[in-house]
């Protein structure tokens, strides 16, 4: 089920107090996420709906709940349909072309975009696979998925550059652009899900260690 319930220990007994406060801790376990994901639902909820106020008094000289959830919903279903056909795109990309010319809302459109272009699912070689890198000092590792590889001319001859991007806990859509040498990089087993779902949750949804730490890693200084 995957509730945070830890069963007591075979013959181990627990007082009225120890029975009554694991039981409210458990509770409180269950409730958080629960609490927390109807709270922020109620507040989307709210928000699409008050900015469609004028529309449902328009229409029916009164506010209805839920109109503007639903209209927010058509709007989207509209606009895949539209990036689906030709004409549609042409249309999409006028109106792109506007936003990044605004100004002030160029630079946040533009990023938000570029978010949006990296984590989509028809761009999956984005990031093309998930490694430990030396951060933020030598001795300690992040997690940080591959964006590129280039070489790099040096007086002792070519090295071989990775560039990786570092998400951020719990938003992984912010992070660093770092460019590492291909040998100070650690391979893992981990798959680009997997490693979201580690970095979002802070480390509390774990992968096994032989799947961070395989034992097929090269050292310092192999390839990758």
């Amino acid at each position: 089920m995957g509730l945070p319930i830890r069963f007591p220990e075979p013959g181990k007994r627990h007082g009225f107090f120890g029975f009554l406060r694991s039981r409210l801790v458990t509770g409180l376990l269950v409730a958080f996420p629960l609490v927390v994901t109807i709270f922020f639902g109620r507040f989307l909820f709210g928000l699409v709906d008050r900015w469609t106020d004028p529309i449902s008094m328009y229409l029916f000289e009164r506010r209805i709940p839920g109109v503007g959830t639903a209209l927010f919903v058509l709007l989207i279903f509209v606009l895949g349909v539209l990036a689906h056909n030709v004409l549609g795109r042409r249309v999409l990309r006028i109106g792109d072309a506007i936003f990044a010319r605004i100004p002030i809302l160029r630079s946040i459109y533009l990023g938000t975009r570029e978010v949006t272009r990296a984590f989509a699912g028809d761009r999956a070689k984005s990031f093309r696979r998930v490694v430990l890198i030396p951060f933020p000092n030598e001795g300690v590792w992040a997690i940080a998925f591959v964006t590129g590889e280039f070489d790099e001319t040096t007086p002792e001859g070519r090295r071989r550059l990775i560039s990786v991007f570092m998400p951020t806990t719990p938003n992984p859509t912010t992070g660093f652009f770092l460019v590492y040498p291909e040998s100070s990089l650690k391979p893992t087993a981990l798959t680009v899900e997997e490693a979201l779902r580690l970095v979002i949750s802070g480390g509390l949804v774990s992968a096994t260690q032989d799947r961070v730490f395989p034992r097929s890693s090269p050292g310092p200084g192999q390839s990758l």
